[in-house]
């Protein structure tokens, strides 16, 4: 019995040297401690009369089908918008050359002085989603005054992603005045429809440049922010920085059966709402997989050297402490789409009358697929789960695989990390996945860089406002990003 209870304590000893050993083996957290200066040159209130003005053009981009009057409103506000850039950015029209690419999305080459080296692109998106009808009361001021008030731009497209557009004419507009040319060549891409899917917008200008026989060096789109408060164990801000995006898939899931009074009815599991009910009930009870590859497992990573000593001493030791991780992440639904494919119920019809049997019962099913999934293997995993011929399965149309992973040990990515601690104090810079889509997964083939990232800082409270009540962006928030895009247009086009 000794013997045993010396092996036990010898093999906890161990492990609890292992735990130390890998927790102080962390290489200390790398960010920049000094406070950030505004570049010369940049005005933050020159930026937010510019924003404020964006906003006050609804830009809204309607689905197919929107009433006539709605889509008229929009195409005139989008015309608008050519005048805002023409009046607020003389020295970008001037200095650019427009492509011809479907209006009303803009596509502005910066040439530079060695056309032989792959350009860059800066994305942003000038449409907005609409107000939610009823809600526009709730708003402390009007969703499209862009109102200057309490020290921020308040309005729809504020934060999505018209405070990025605007940062970026911001930089440029400064540099040409300045008598900057940057080394290679730099578009601006500023699609029309990215809320509706980017087909006629950015899907278009990305199959123009490749027509071209253009290459990228790289991308820099929306996705992820600098977030504060949000990392456990974690004092400074953390800028996330997108290196791969879910893929997307909705499927029609249908039944059908006999109809008739509700008062005779069949085993429940043998009507068309119950049949659906059962498949959906075991979609949800059969999750994929969950781990920590790939973007997820990266971020981890990047973050630990800064945690905590508890939080450092679990998450260096992930092997250990992994299914503990994995489960208070999964009780989040950030975290839980941070490790797997995710699936989500989204629509359902069935019936016409509360006592009569509905002859077939229809739900969709959305699903975001993690890189280590792709579509075939979603709808295997889809077929095996709900094992009932009686339930058709249909895919939509839009379905996509997951995008590539941008090398986060490249030189490019490690330059552009850089940038971004340049320009923002106290701020690590972790790579991620981005759950959401983009118009970025267009340019795919044309780069191996791709990096989904908004320069903007944003508390728990403000990614609640992104297509919600009240969006605004702080004057001084935009005047950063303005920073960030003035520094990135100097230090990654060499």
């Amino acid at each position: 019995m000794k013997r045993l209870l010396l092996v036990l304590l010898s093999a906890v000893l161990i492990l609890l040297v292992v735990v130390l050993a890998r927790t102080f083996a962390q290489p200390a957290a790398e960010f920049n401690a000094n406070p950030v200066a505004l570049p010369d040159g940049l005005d933050a209130q020159r930026a937010a009369q510019s924003l404020s003005a964006a906003i006050r053009l609804q830009t809204i981009s309607h689905q197919v089908g929107a009433p006539a009057a709605q889509q008229a409103a929009s195409d005139k506000a989008f015309r608008e918008l050519e005048a805002w850039l023409q009046e607020r950015y003389p020295q970008v029209v001037a200095t650019t050359v427009r492509e011809q690419v479907r209006a009303p999305s803009i596509l502005l080459r910066w040439p530079g002085k060695d056309r032989q080296l792959p350009p860059g692109l800066l994305m942003a998106h000038s449409d907005v989603v609409p107000v939610t009808p009823g809600t526009e009361k709730d708003w402390s001021y009007p969703p499209f005054s862009g109102e200057i008030a309490e020290g921020f731009i308040w309005g729809r497209g504020a934060i999505d992603s018209k405070g990025s557009m605007v940062a970026m004419l911001e930089a440029v507009e400064t540099l040409i005045s300045q008598g900057f040319q940057p080394q290679r060549d730099v578009f601006l891409a500023f699609g029309h429809d990215e809320e509706i899917g980017g087909l006629q917008g950015n899907k278009r200008i990305a199959a123009y440049l490749q027509k071209q026989g253009t290459r990228l060096a790289w991308v820099s789109d929306e996705g992820g922010f600098v977030v504060r408060g949000q990392i456990p164990g974690v004092k400074q801000d953390v800028a996330v920085v997108g290196v791969a995006e879910k893929g997307y898939l909705s499927l029609i899931l249908q039944t059908s059966a006999a109809g008739g009074h509700s008062s005779q009815p069949p085993a429940f599991n043998e009507t068309a709402v119950g049949r659906l009910s059962r498949a959906l009930q075991r979609l949800s009870e059969t999750p994929f997989k969950r781990d920590f590859d790939g973007p997820t497992g990266a971020l981890l990573e990047s973050v630990t050297p800064a945690q905590s000593f508890p939080y450092r001493m679990i998450f260096a030791n992930l092997w250990l402490f992994g299914p503990l991780v994995a489960d208070q992440l999964a009780a989040t639904p950030t975290g839980a789409a941070q490790m797997q494919t995710s699936i989500a119920p989204t629509m359902l019809r069935a019936g016409v009358k509360d006592n009569v049997l509905a002859p077939s019962a229809r739900a969709t099913v959305n699903i975001r697929i993690h890189p280590r999934d792709n579509l075939d293997q979603v709808m295997a995993h889809v077929r095996n789960t709900i094992n009932d011929d009686q339930v058709q399965i249909k895919m939509l149309p839009a379905a996509r695989n997951p995008s590539a992973v941008s090398d986060i040990n490249g030189e490019t990515y490690k330059r552009f990390a850089g940038i971004i601690r340049q320009s923002f104090s106290n701020t690590l810079v972790s790579p991620n996945l981005t759950v959401g889509a983009t118009d970025a997964r267009y340019y795919e083939p044309l780069t191996q860089n791709v990096f989904r990232f908004s320069p903007l800082l944003m508390e728990k409270e403000d990614l609640g406002r992104m297509h919600a009540t009240n969006e605004r962006v702080s004057v001084e928030n935009l005047a950063n990003a303005s920073g960030f895009y003035y520094r990135l247009l100097q230090n990654l086009t060499e």
